[in-house]
């Protein structure tokens, strides 16, 4: 079998919603493994290891990019939601082909090469935005060994939060480039940027990613109990009426009550894909949800909580705890996931 026809057998099953849990995994070790040998990628090379520091966000190794595929219905739902939007845009008619923006490809575009097996290169054409050097070599190869070139309008060596595009006929803008409760990692910016260039129709994926406050049970898999509201949302509309002021880039700070009985309490990530595709709890390594604390402590249980999601020097929440009075700060995000990208990691790759 060649590998574009390989690569057609796996969009096969990962755009059937009806694939078994076994099959799916067994199609992304497939897929995976394609990809490493049609890249030509090193994971334990330090070069694929490493992080660095944008300066706005960390940008991870192509090696823990590379492994992202390994979340599974992250993975699938993500390529069954943008499959739908180009679907979309075609069938309103367009004499052009669909134009996709993915900004963070990583070293495999992993969310874009089944669709090459699904459309035509006259209806479908990709712009690859990849920061790490590593990653865009990697994806670069990749064209190459899959012949799939007809189908990349360009391939970009670039920070995706401040680059300008030069071609603003832009369909379909697609990042995912987060982690849960979108701390430290670039989503936010990218997207921000990103947009603000693009037309009013142009579709954004993920359309909204939510940040919610929830109590969870004190039992394994802790399954949510009570939904205590939202802390922050990011879509379209948020996104294009975010004005930065001129001494924060912070967004709007919301504060909510904590029941008195107290709990244990967690920030919830869900993600709206496209159209009827969604991540939520645990179904992703994205919405797991972020224990923030377990009360009544020694002090007792905080009547409110303040949240604020900040930009500067890097995309985190800052959280206000308040009782009698007396506020006790706390964040999510900055050193607390360092280590993730580190080589701490119990990978089979981790120094």
């Amino acid at each position: 079998m060649t590998r574009l026809a390989t690569l057609a057998a796996v969009a096969d099953v990962l755009l059937d919603d009806a694939t078994s849990p076994s099959l799916l995994h067994d199609t992304l070790e497939q897929y995976r493994d394609l990809l490493l040998t049609a890249s030509g990628l090193d994971l334990g090379d330090d070069s694929s290891l490493k992080p660095f520091d944008t300066g706005r966000g960390i940008a991870i190794g192509a090696t823990w990019a590379a492994l992202c595929i390994d979340d599974e219905l992250r993975t699938q739902r993500f390529i069954a939601g943008l499959h739908a939007a180009v679907n979309e845009a075609i069938a309103a008619g367009s004499t052009t082909p669909v134009h996709v923006v993915y900004a963070g490809t990583g070293p495999f575009a992993t969310l874009a090469l089944p669709l090459m097996t699904r459309f035509p290169a006259e209806q479908l054409q990709f712009t690859f935005l990849e920061i790490n050097a590593v990653s865009l070599a990697a994806v670069e190869r990749l064209i190459d060994a899959l012949g799939i070139g007809a189908y990349v309008r360009d391939v970009v060596l670039t920070d995706a939060s401040t680059y300008q595009l030069p071609d603003r006929t832009v369909d379909i803008l697609l990042s995912e480039t987060m982690q849960f409760s979108l701390v430290d990692e670039m989503q936010v910016p990218i997207t921000l940027n990103l947009l603000r260039q693009l037309p009013a129709t142009t579709v954004l994926i993920p359309e909204r990613i939510t940040l919610r406050l929830g109590r969870l049970a004190e039992t394994e898999g802790e399954p949510l109990v009570e939904d205590l509201g939202e802390l922050l949302v990011i879509d379209r509309h948020t996104l294009r009426s975010y004005v930065r002021n001129t001494k924060s880039s912070d967004f709007p700070t919301v504060t909510l009550p904590l029941p008195p009985a107290g709990g244990l309490f967690a920030i919830r990530t869900g993600i709206q894909i496209f159209g009827g595709y969604r991540l939520e709890d645990y179904e992703s390594g994205l919405t797991n949800p972020e224990i923030i604390g377990r009360f009544p402590d020694e002090e007792g249980t905080p009547e409110t909580v303040e949240f604020t999601y900040q930009m500067e020097p890097c995309p985190y929440l800052r959280m206000l705890f308040r009782q009698n009075g007396a506020a006790t700060p706390s964040e999510i995000g900055s050193e607390q996931k360092q280590e993730q990208y580190t080589g701490q990691h119990n990978g089979p790759f981790a120094e």
